[in-house]
């Protein structure tokens, strides 16, 4: 799959992120809420490897390899480092995934603020590609 058609995968995924946290907000069905998070993760997720294999990474294997890449990629393209990419990428796995998805602790509210922080890095990394 290239670039775009993974920045677009990445899109779509937070779109239905937010449809389901709305759904879940409105039903008190905080696994709804759960969800939504872990689908944040994958606009994330989906975003970085459009990054990478952008800027002539393969495709990620793992976190871990992905993660590796990213911080290389950081070292080298001075923009991603300017824009925390690697840093925001972390505070997003940890928030949405461990403790949203996971932990199921973030609230409706910060599971909104965290989705939308997923907005801006998709359209920073679009920037990018």
């Amino acid at each position: 799959m290239d670039a775009s058609s993974k920045l677009r995968e990445a899109k779509e995924v937070l779109a239905r992120a937010f449809q389901e946290l709305a759904e879940g907000a409105k039903s008190g069905d905080l696994l709804k809420v759960r969800d939504s998070c872990e689908k944040g993760w994958l606009a994330v997720v989906k975003a970085v490897d459009a990054l990478l294999i952008k800027h002539g990474y393969e495709e990620a294997k793992t976190h871990a390899d992905r993660r590796r890449k990213l911080r290389e990629l950081a070292s080298k393209l001075a923009a991603a480092s300017r824009l925390g990419i690697y840093d925001r990428v972390e505070a997003r796995r940890s928030v949405l995934h461990n403790d949203g998805f996971y932990g199921g602790v973030l609230t409706p509210e910060e599971a909104e603020e965290e989705l939308k922080k997923v907005g801006e890095l998709i359209e920073d990394v679009e920037g990018l590609l």
